[in-house]
């Protein structure tokens, strides 16, 4: 069941499975979890007027797959301007993922800072796909579309952490909308893991995301540019900092993750 199988489920229903192809070591994939929180919540909640500027996102434990999940959400606080909802997703009574996301209304404001147009060091057509190979590459990979635009691959004892590359999913058949996105800046494996000779577990344990609004109108086909990198790393735990970019240059996003790096035995 593809992305948009899921997608649509969460729109109508509030309980549902998993299956076992979207799978991540022992959890389900943390970007597909955050992105049917979002989903649930904007299918919930009257939010007309309002564009998704942030998104904190705690992953509280193992989403584990074919196992009921339960999505629940609740409005914190609604003003004319903001609004903050929190959005869970449960299995057996206890949170595995959880969120709170930030809502806007636009306003007229004498501060306005024009970010620079990104200038991609590898276009679209030249960045080759990351083939999907079963046992060698969490399963749900072949439902993305990801093309690295840098040489860096986890586990190969780099000393410079970039991950860059495009981005969609691999059967586009509709515009990337922000709950999409989230799913597809999770795809990419931890900036950290370059910088690891040898495989070892990671995993994020929290993870924020900042939608920049408005942004210029997306096509069905379009791919968006994602890098990211560790600013800081120590004591088991690695801190990166990425952003993802409309095709056109223009600023989408900004990523940040804190990941736990489990590669020296206690």
């Amino acid at each position: 069941m593809d992305f948009l199988h899921y997608r649509d489920l969460a729109k109508t229903e509030t309980v549902f499975t998993i299956s076992e192809e979207w799978g991540q070591g022992r959890s389900i994939f943390g970007g597909l979890t955050a992105a049917l929180v979002i989903v649930h919540i904007e299918s919930n909640v009257e939010l007309t007027g309002r564009d998704l500027r942030t998104v904190n996102i705690h992953f509280c434990g193992a989403t584990i797959a074919d196992v009921d999940c339960e999505f629940r959400h609740r409005v914190i606080s609604e003003g004319k301007s903001v609004v903050q909802i929190e959005g869970q997703l449960l299995q057996n009574g206890e949170v595995k993922t959880e969120i709170i996301a930030c809502y806007t209304r636009q306003r007229t404001s004498s501060i306005n800072i024009d970010l620079p147009i990104m200038v991609f060091p590898v276009a679209q057509k030249d960045a080759v796909k990351l083939p999907f190979a079963k046992g060698r590459l969490p399963d749900f990979v072949q439902y993305f579309d990801l093309r690295y635009t840098h040489n860096n691959r986890p586990f190969t004892g780099s000393n410079d952490s970039l991950i860059a590359g495009w981005m969609r999913l691999d059967k586009p058949s509709e515009v990337l909308n922000d709950a999409t996105i989230l799913a597809l800046i999770d795809t990419w494996p931890p900036a950290i893991l370059p910088m690891l000779s040898a495989p070892a577990p990671t995993s994020t344990i929290t993870w924020n995301v900042e939608f920049m609004q408005p942004r210029a109108e997306l096509d069905v086909e379009d791919m968006l540019y994602y890098e990211c990198s560790a600013i800081e790393a120590g004591q088991g735990y690695a801190h990166t900092e990425g952003k993802i970019y409309h095709p056109n240059g223009q600023l989408l996003a900004l990523n940040r993750q804190m990941v736990g790096v489990y590669d020296k035995v206690i």
